[in-house]
This record gives structure tokens, sequence and C-alpha cells, in this order.
């Protein structure tokens, strides 16, 4: 027979049937930690004292030492809780018209599309006309507006270089920053 070191060592490596452990409660102990099996001590009944009862089973279950790490538990059917009613809340009011600019948004538009149309030379076509033909005009390749003269629009001094010649001046640098600050700033709200 072999000792309860053995007997320890072939259980922990899986190697010993329940049946062989069954008269020793320390390494039934075990076996009911390690791997969640019961073994209960054999106690022989006769036949004449069982009583069959379907609530009542002496007989215990154990699994191979293959399936010594499953445990299947049946599922438990518990009822859902009932359902309270919903309160009844009022609906929330529909904007037909959708989000309405303000007032200041369209004229930051407005300033943009002006500021983006002059940087382009756009209104050299239909304000050139007003330039002396004497002076730098929009005929000869002055196609932006000057913002700070912009009194004097008949004459040169109205009018800026054009785009292609890769030049911007600081006021329409200084007005297109301003637009896209506020329209970012008024499109927060």
């Amino acid at each position: 027979m072999t000792s309860t070191q053995d007997k320890l060592k072939m259980l922990l490596d899986g190697q010993l049937d329940p049946s062989e452990i069954a008269d020793d409660p320390a390494l039934v102990s075990l076996a009911d930690r390690l791997y969640g099996i019961k073994i209960a001590t054999a106690n022989p009944k006769k036949a004449r004292d069982m009583v069959t009862s379907p609530q009542s089973s002496d007989i215990v279950e154990i699994s191979p030492a293959t399936n010594l790490l499953i445990e299947v538990v049946a599922p438990i059917d518990t009822p859902l809780p009932a359902m309270e009613p919903l309160p009844n809340l009022p609906l929330a009011p529909v904007n037909a018209n959708g989000k309405k600019m303000s007032l200041m948004s369209k004229i930051i538009l407005a300033e943009l599309f002006i500021i983006t149309m002059n940087i382009f030379g756009l209104f050299s076509y239909v304000l050139g006309g007003l330039c002396k033909s004497d002076t730098l005009c929009p005929a000869d390749g002055y196609t932006r507006i000057n913002w700070l003269s912009v009194h004097k629009i008949d004459s040169g001094w109205g009018w800026s270089q054009s785009m292609l010649d890769m030049s911007i001046g600081i006021p329409d640098i200084a007005a297109l920053i301003v637009g896209i600050i506020g329209f970012w700033y008024l499109g927060r709200k």
C-alpha cells in the first residue's frame, strides 16, 4: 500500500481515483478544496433500510479524473422584476426652423465672404470701372481693393497688386483673422 505522501502526489497529479482516497479525511478535504469534488464515505445500507424518495439521494456522482476542473452549474430560473410604467413627461419643444444664426454671425460671415472675394480680386470686375485710366487700376493688374484707401477707389491709391504677384496686405490678413476668430467664437455658442 502507498503512503500518504505518495497518495498526495498522485492526487495533485490527477492520477488518483476518488474511491482510493475516500477513507482518508485529509485527502478528501484537499480534493474538495483543490478540485471541488465532494467525496462521501461509503456507508453500506441494506436494501430493506433504503427509503425511496425523489428528494433524498445518497448517490454521489464522481466525475472522472480528466474532468476535475469543470464544474457544471444548472441555470437558475428567476423571474424578472415587474417594470414600473414610464412617467408621463412633457415632450421636448421641436424647433421647426432649425438653429437660427444671430445677426452678428451673419455680419461676420458676410465680412469673411467680402475679404475672400477681395483677396482673389473679384471686386475688380465690378468696381474696376471707377478707376481713372491715367493711374494704376485693375486694368494694369491691380485687382485688390486697398482697405486703408477705400475712399480713393477712383485712383490707383485705392487698388493693390493681385494675388498672382504673391502680395497680400496686412489689412486683408487682419480682417481675415478677425473674421475667422469671430466666426469660431460665435459658432461655439
